[in-house]
């Protein structure tokens, strides 16, 4: 198995190191060939060698086979020939709809419907299970004296006597019941109502180990421990002794040789809305299940859409851009990207490189004081006149830029008027087009970009995902019925042939930010998009067809008008 650390650069580096030194005897491949700059290597080498670049040691060819590093190193947009094309690597299926939908206000987190469909979906799924079971377990921490865990239940029992003085919060011998238990694989499921959010469960979960494997995102939970903040004080340590007990059902796969316990928060989704008689709904479910067993969290993408009066300077979208980063930060807890629209940046008449700099020391800065890795993604515009002649997109994360990618496709208005990339693929400033973030490969579209993805009918290099920086829509012009005028904004047909046609050519979701100079933003304009229309024209695809939505949103005024948040996740839109 190819380690996911090793980047486009190791790759690189690697090759100069062949360039130099050669390639060692036994290493060669007559079969397949990786090309760079004009010239050819062998591919497994090639990996094998970043590798220890990457991680110190050179990757033994037995522990991995040539088509894997064919597709690894496709994935990182190089050429690969005598192997099937990056396209015929990719997925292809379309997406079910998320998991996650946003629920209803009107819906009661207690409704009895919700928990009654969560036993039936977990029977369909794994038969056997049973609900208010009880492990026979004991409530006191020397009842775990010989487990490896003792220590940090004996912690966390001593911090939560001395957070309100409360000595003794355990008024029952052995632990109460657990929601429910999957008897096979042997697994818990908790369904945690808002009242077991609250500062003692805070406490808690931020003395788990690192090592210790839970079926929920520990960060989440804790944001939303100080987000909703329950108070139950019938008895007095009512929040003390639930906070405890939760603990120990977290614990009881170590003590019990269990797999983690799963926790769902009552309101992720109205649960009730899922339809155990439809299979598209028990797979969703599934899907969601095992995700939370295996850890995965899920990588987030954010878009952020303005609408402005066209009066903002540098100045003002720096003060915007590391208040959407904080704003985007407290609502998430996991890695990700946010995605501000092209153009978000002006060198005005400079080139655009004379602002790189300092929008890299800002960016980098802001991003190096959180602990998750985010990556932050912009438009940067320069050598401004009639047209912008350069329009570059940049991404950014805490250890400096990513990935750089030029406009590679004109506009049919700007042709000849912008200096494009050489082809899709090409480098700038010596910066792939294509970063990574947890194995997942994210290309940079610089707006009418992928209008050429489907026009020039490229092939994918290996993406999971298109980022496009769209500069902006202005209010539609008057429709000439009299002529037949059927003019408009664009944003329709961008996200249409655009985002969708890109979509459908690359088989991956497409998201986009944008700028709606002098008018509000649409309400239904999707930011992100993933074709699942077959064979279906674009020109026929509506907004009801996308399949893709978003978790949350956030919105609010800025000097320039407003700033609209949407924030997906990526695992769900993949449909992992």
């Amino acid at each position: 198995m190819i380690p996911s650390n090793i980047t486009r650069d190791h790759i690189v580096n690697a090759i100069r190191e062949i360039e130099k030194e050669g390639v060692p005897k036994g290493r060669e491949s007559r079969k397949f060939r990786v090309v760079f700059s004009g010239r050819s290597y062998p591919p497994k080498y090639v990996v094998s060698l970043a590798n220890r670049l990457a991680n110190g040691t050179g990757l033994d060819p037995s522990e991995f086979i040539s088509h894997e590093a064919n597709r690894f190193l496709q994935r990182l947009g190089f050429e690969v020939t005598g192997a099937p094309s990056a396209r015929q690597t990719v997925r292809a299926s379309p997406i079910s709809k998320p998991v996650f939908e946003e629920t209803d206000s009107r819906h009661d987190e207690r409704c009895p419907e919700c928990k009654k469909t969560i036993e039936v979906m977990l029977k369909k799924i794994y038969g056997s299970v049973e609900s208010n079971y009880k492990f026979g377990v004991g409530t006191k921490p020397e009842d775990y004296a010989t487990f490896l865990s003792y220590r940090t239940l004996d912690e966390i029992f001593s911090v939560l006597q001395n957070h309100r003085g409360y000595k003794s919060f355990t008024r029952t011998l052995t632990l109460p019941h657990c929601d429910f238990f999957i008897i096979d694989p042997g697994f818990i499921v908790e369904f945690d109502e808002s009242q077991h959010f609250t500062a003692p469960r805070k406490l808690s979960l931020t003395h788990y180990p690192d090592g210790l494997k839970l079926g929920f995102p520990k960060q989440r939970w804790i944001h939303l421990c100080d987000e909703i903040d329950a108070k139950d004080n019938d008895p007095p340590f009512r929040d003390e002794q639930r906070a405890w007990y939760d603990t120990l059902r977290d614990f009881l796969p170590e003590i019990k040789g269990l797999s983690p316990t799963v926790r769902l928060y009552s309101k992720e989704m109205r649960w009730c809305k899922l339809d155990p008689q439809k299979s598209i709904d028990v797979e969703k479910f599934q899907k969601f299940i095992e995700s939370r067993r295996a850890g995965i969290e899920g990588d987030f993408i954010a878009t952020v859409i303005l609408q402005s009066n066209g009066n903002a300077s540098n100045e003002d979208r720096r003060r915007v851009l590391l208040e959407v980063v904080e704003k985007v930060v407290d609502v998430t807890n996991s890695d990700g990207i946010i995605l501000f629209p092209g153009g978000y940046y002006s060198a005005g008449l400079r080139e655009a490189n004379a602002i790189f700099t300092s929008v890299e020391k800002e960016t980098r800065e802001k991003l190096a004081r959180i602990r998750r890795n985010i990556i932050v993604c912009l438009g940067i515009d320069g050598r401004i006149g009639k047209y912008a002649t350069e329009q570059m997109a940049i991404a950014v994360g805490k250890d400096g830029v990513k990935a750089i990618g030029r406009k590679f496709r004109a506009a049919p208005q700007e042709k000849g008027h912008v200096d494009l990339a050489s082809d899709y693929l090409s480098e700038e400033q010596g910066y792939p087009r294509i970063f990574s973030l947890n194995g997942r490969h994210y290309f940079l579209a610089a707006c009418y970009d992928t209008f050429g993805i489907t026009k020039d009918n490229l092939t994918n290099p290996g993406v999971d995902v298109v980022l496009d920086f769209v500069h902006g829509f202005y209010p539609p012009r008057k429709r000439d019925t009299s002529r037949g005028d059927k003019s408009m904004s664009g944003d329709v047909d961008f996200a249409r042939k655009g985002f969708a046609g890109a979509s459908k050519q690359w088989a991956c979701p497409v998201f986009g930010s944008t700028v709606f100079f002098n008018r509000p933003i649409p309400e239904r304009w999707p930011s992100g998009v993933y074709w699942n229309q077959g064979s279906k024209s674009t020109k026929r695809w509506k907004y009801d067809d996308n399949p893709v939505k978003k978790l949350r949103s956030l919105s609010y005024d800025i000097p320039e008008g407003k700033v609209l948040i949407r924030i997906y996740s990526v695992t769900e839109c993949l449909g992992v």
